[in-house]
């Protein structure tokens, strides 16, 4: 995954959760997105996509997929 453009990431995240893929796959998604978030650019974009209207549905699915 390290290899993965950060949008693409992202994006793979907020499908993967919009679709309800794997919890196992949706978790590997959210290590990595952790892993890059002491990275201050890709910080802004999640922060930036987080707060978009699908955004928001994807942490929603994320908050519901941790429970």
């Amino acid at each position: 995954m390290r290899t993965l453009k950060d949008d693409w990431l992202i994006q793979c995240y907020m499908d993967a959760v919009h679709l309800q893929l794997d919890p196992e796959f949706i978790d590997l998604l959210l290590e990595e997105i952790h892993r890059r978030s002491t990275n201050p650019a890709f910080r802004r974009m999640w922060m930036a996509v987080s707060h978009s209207p699908w955004g928001q549905e994807a942490a929603a699915g994320a908050v519901l997929h941790a429970n």
